[in-house]
């Protein structure tokens, strides 16, 4: 995994499941979701955990800030709202139960799930960024002490099975039932989707981009704390940050590069300085931007979606890669291929995936983002999936 991170070719092609949720809800420890994808035959990494196991609902608010709760009703439907007192004044929210979400257990500050609920959003950002730091507010003692436990969990694994050791974006609290799917971790400015909505932020990228580009420093500079916590008390490769949302279906290249990329830069300066790996999962639309991106510092490009990536001609994304001897980590869609997809098309995609992705090394096949779907036609075709990828694993590439 290393070699390949290193825009390298080993012995052949690792295969390493991206996310894997489908699997590790089915887990009752770490343990045992490593273990079930060794016996599989798979290149399996340990995630170090979760810096804040409650970082989505209210594990980043300073212990400064008071908040209030209620529900409202309005035109038959259920509206959550929510005020938070901090000392530079108030931040409230509001959003529409839709599919039975949210509930009063369950009403996150940060989750995809808010952006097509909210009426009205927590950061309005042309009048709230100097409140924006209370909602981004200090790591507690006790949340890098746990951290600290299960990297030092993590590592026993790893080191019992060889594994690479991944911190930043994790996607699940912890396996079981009873694990929470949750967005944010390392991030950039996929915060801003679910603090202010998208559209208002495409707008005043354009419009008022100094406004835009103050949130992402704010966000950056508590992304650089996260970073330095998991470098400082884990034994972290390979440090991830998610950015689904940055990409040019929401922003302008003149945009990203003003507002987005002296952020990545920044922070894998700090990783590198550790002798770590920087790993950035975006998904789609990012072509124009990948030179910049593998410039930045990034060293894998996690997320490489044939099916679903907008604009993602493989070759081209290969020819870049190779070019600046940058690793890519993807190769065939989770949700059509694998979760829908026939044997004999799962196959084919593989063969695609190794001999255009694969040549010369530098490369991780995975189903992007995610096996989420535990159905039988979905086992039946993971199995498929990794058959054809031991098959052609050494042919291909």
């Amino acid at each position: 995994m290393l070699q390949a991170i290193g825009g390298e070719s080993g012995d052949y092609t690792p295969c390493s499941f991206m996310l894997f949720f489908s699997l590790y809800r089915t887990c009752r420890t770490e343990l045992s979701f490593v273990s079930r994808q060794v016996e599989m035959g798979l290149d399996a990494f340990v995630h170090v955990g979760h810096l804040n196991h409650t970082l989505h609902g209210y594990g980043a608010l300073s212990p400064e800030v008071k908040v209030d709760e209620w529900v409202e009703a309005s035109d038959g439907a259920r509206v959550f709202c929510r005020r938070l007192e901090t000392p530079r004044g108030p931040l409230t929210a509001k959003v529409k139960q839709v599919d039975r979400w949210p509930t009063k257990k369950d009403f996150p500050l940060m989750k995809d799930w808010l952006v097509p609920r909210s009426g009205e959003f927590l950061i309005k950002p042309e009048e709230d960024l100097e409140r924006l730091g209370y909602v981004l507010g200090p790591f507690k003692d006790a949340d890098i002490h746990a951290l600290k436990e299960e990297a030092a969990a993590a590592r026993k694994i790893a080191e019992k099975h060889g594994l690479l050791q991944v911190g930043g974006y994790k996607g699940y609290t912890k396996p079981g039932p009873s694990g929470v799917q949750v967005d944010p971790g390392v991030m950039g400015c996929d915060a801003m989707a679910w603090l202010s909505g998208f559209e208002t932020i495409m707008v005043l990228s354009l419009t008022r981009p100094e406004i835009v580009r103050e949130y992402a420093q704010i966000i950056h500079q508590w992304n650089l704390k996260q970073i330095g916590i998991y470098l400082d008390v884990t034994a972290a490769d390979l440090i991830i940050r998610r950015g689904w949302y940055e990409t040019t279906e929401f922003w302008t290249p003149e945009a990203w590069r003003q507002i987005i990329l002296p952020t990545l830069e920044a922070e894998g300066r700090l990783i590198h300085q550790a002798g770590k790996k920087f790993g950035y999962i975006v998904t789609s639309a990012y072509l124009p931007l990948l030179d910049d991106i593998f410039a930045s510092g990034v060293d894998v490009l996690i997320g490489v979606d044939p099916c679903e990536g907008k604009g993602t001609d493989l070759s081209a994304v290969k020819s870049k890669a190779a070019a600046k001897k940058k690793a890519l980590w993807g190769g065939v869609s989770g949700p059509l291929t694998i979760e829908q997809g026939s044997a004999e098309g799962i196959e084919c995609a593989v063969r695609s995936a190794l001999s255009v992705l694969g040549k010369g090394g530098g490369f991780i096949l995975s189903p992007v983002d995610n096996v989420s779907e535990n159905s039988a036609r979905t086992r039946r075709n993971v199995q498929e999936f990794i058959g054809s990828w031991k098959k052609l694993r050494s042919q291909c590439g």
